[in-house]
């Protein structure tokens, strides 16, 4: 078999490695919130939870601060956990229970547990195979542009994905790179997206989101940078589930993922 043909091979997507983890997840919430939908951030907590007992990943110190400064710091904490557990999935869960406890001015705590089949993607990292990744601008206003910095260790082919929390569906998780404008996927050293060339055709602009409350005045978005070996083909956009579904498939020592949060602040620069 040739060479070439066999490295394509190894970076195709392989059944994801499992393991049964006891895990719990809380969420305080006010008396102006349904029971329902506290319990059901209470369980997305504790599936998260799980992922990281088998993956070892956790919430990077800078999202927990980026989450303080926000404002809306339950929501925005809910996304990082989510986002950061994107290298495994919870396949089905059992004795599950749910408690709710009183808390202090009214409000009340649901508290989740259960066992979780957990698949997480097979395989070591290789250290030689990496990847840095920066943003323009941790926070930034409607309109403004935002570029990505790439170092990488060796040549890689690199696609960008963008999730947007208060999104659903199938358009939740979206490619930026490659795209018609910049279609070359091949890093190698110092990097930036836009591309050189591409940057003469196109930027990256964010918006603050329609449709928020008149009170928000700061959202928060996520960017996965997924780096392998050879070219892989994925879609141009996914589902939460499905995607993450597809990164605890990838071999991890023929791919590197690397996340990065950035907020977005209503109003024009």
């Amino acid at each position: 078999m040739p060479p070439r043909l066999l490295a394509l091979l190894l970076l195709l997507p392989a059944p994801a490695l499992a393991e049964w983890v006891e895990a719990r997840g809380s969420y305080l919430f006010p008396p102006t919130m349904a029971e329902s939908e506290a319990c059901g951030y209470a369980e997305e907590r504790a599936r998260a939870e799980a992922v990281r007992q088998v993956t070892g990943e956790t919430i990077a110190a800078e999202d927990v601060q980026r989450c303080t400064e926000q404002g809306d710091e339950a929501q925005c904490a809910r996304n990082s956990a989510l986002w950061s557990s994107m290298q495994g999935y919870v396949r089905r869960t059992g004795d599950k229970t749910i408690q709710l406890r009183p808390s202090a001015a009214g409000h009340r705590e649901c508290v989740v547990g259960f066992s979780a089949d957990v698949a997480a993607a097979e395989g070591r990292p290789d250290p030689a195979f990496d990847l840095g990744v920066s943003l323009s601008q941790p926070v930034l206003r409607h309109g403004e542009p935002l570029v990505v910095t790439l170092s990488t260790s060796q040549p890689m082919y690199v696609q960008v994905f963008q999730w947007l929390p208060y999104r659903s569906g199938d358009q939740a998780v979206v490619r930026l790179f490659p795209n018609a404008y910049d279609s070359n996927s091949r890093m190698d050293g110092l990097a930036t997206i836009p591309t050189n060339a591409g940057a003469r055709r196109y930027d990256v602009r964010v918006e603050f989101p329609e449709g928020q409350p008149p009170g928000r005045k700061m959202v928060d978005e996520y960017l996965m940078v997924v780096a392998t070996r050879t070219p892989l083909p994925l879609r141009d956009s996914y589902s939460l589930d499905d995607f993450r579904r597809l990164m605890a498939e990838l071999p991890r020592a023929h791919s590197r993922v690397v996340r990065r949060a950035y907020n977005i602040v209503r109003g024009a620069p």
